[in-house]
C-alpha cells in the first residue's frame, strides 16, 4: 500500500513538472515581443534651406529685377547648372497667358557648372526688361539648378513704357506701310514695323485686332500684332 501511494507522489510530480515545461517551450516559441511605449518617433529635422527675394522698379522705360538667393541652410549648398543661364522668368498677362521667358529669347553655353553656395552666402542675377507694354503682369523667377529652383512669384506693374497695348476694327490697308483701325468709334491711321507687315495677311479686314504700338509726335506705329 505504501508502494503505490509513493509511485502515485512520483507520477503527479512528473505531470506536473512535464507541464511547466511544455508552457515554457510555447512561451518561447511564440516570440512575444512587448512594445516600448516610452520610445516616440523620430521626429524629421526641419531647417530653412535656399531662401530667394525680389526687387522690382521702373526707370527709363524699362523694368529692372532683382533676383536674389541666399543659403540659410547652416550648411555649404551645392547647385548644378545645366547651361550659363543660372536664373530664368517668365511673365504672364492680366489673363494668365504667358507673355514671355527670358531663356526662350537669350542664347547661354551648353557647359555644365557647379556652384557652390557657403552659409549666409548670395548670388544675385539682375534683368532688365524693356518690350512689355503698360499694364498688369505676374512675373515668376527661379533657379535653373538641378538641386533647387527657389521660385519666387510676385505682381509686376508697368506704367511708364514706350507701348501701349489696344484693339479695334481693322477698316483695311491704305499702302503698303499703313493701315486704319477703328478704334472706338474713332478711325486712326498706323505705320506697320516690318514684324506687323509680316503678320498683316493672316488678319481680315471688319474683324477685330489687338496690337502694341508706340507713338511720337508725327506717328503711331503698330510693332506687332498680338495673335493667338
Amino acid at each position: 500500500m505504501l508502494y503505490k501511494k509513493m509511485m502515485m507522489i512520483v507520477l503527479a510530480a512528473g505531470l506536473l513538472s512535464a507541464c511547466g515545461t511544455g508552457n515554457n517551450i510555447n512561451g518561447n516559441g511564440e516570440g512575444v515581443k512587448k512594445e516600448n511605449l516610452t520610445e516616440s518617433p523620430k521626429q524629421n529635422e526641419i531647417v530653412a534651406s535656399i531662401h530667394p527675394s525680389i526687387e522690382t522698379k521702373e526707370e527709363k522705360n524699362s523694368i529692372i529685377i532683382h533676383y536674389k538667393v541666399k543659403n540659410l541652410s547652416g550648411e555649404p549648398q551645392k547647385l548644378s547648372f545645366l547651361t550659363g543661364l543660372q536664373a530664368d522668368y517668365i511673365i504672364y498677362d492680366e489673363e494668365g497667358k504667358k507673355v514671355k521667358q527670358y531663356s526662350e529669347e537669350v542664347m547661354s553655353t551648353q557647359a555644365i557648372s557647379e556652384v557652390t553656395l557657403e552659409n549666409n552666402q548670395e548670388i544675385q542675377n539682375s534683368f532688365t526688361i524693356s518690350d512689355l507694354y503698360n499694364g498688369r503682369y505676374r512675373i515668376e523667377v527661379f533657379l535653373t539648378a538641378k538641386e533647387e529652383q527657389a521660385k519666387v512669384v510676385t505682381d509686376l506693374i508697368v506704367e511708364q513704357s514706350l507701348y501701349t497695348k489696344a484693339s479695334g476694327i481693322l477698316v483695311g490697308q491704305m499702302d503698303p506701310h499703313t493701315i486704319e483701325v477703328d478704334v472706338k468709334g474713332e478711325k486712326v491711321a498706323f505705320q506697320l514695323t516690318e514684324e506687323a507687315i509680316g503678320q498683316l495677311p493672316s488678319l481680315k479686314e471688319a474683324s477685330e485686332i489687338s496690337f502694341i504700338y508706340t507713338e511720337n509726335e508725327i506717328q503711331k506705329i503698330i510693332e506687332r500684332f498680338l495673335i493667338e
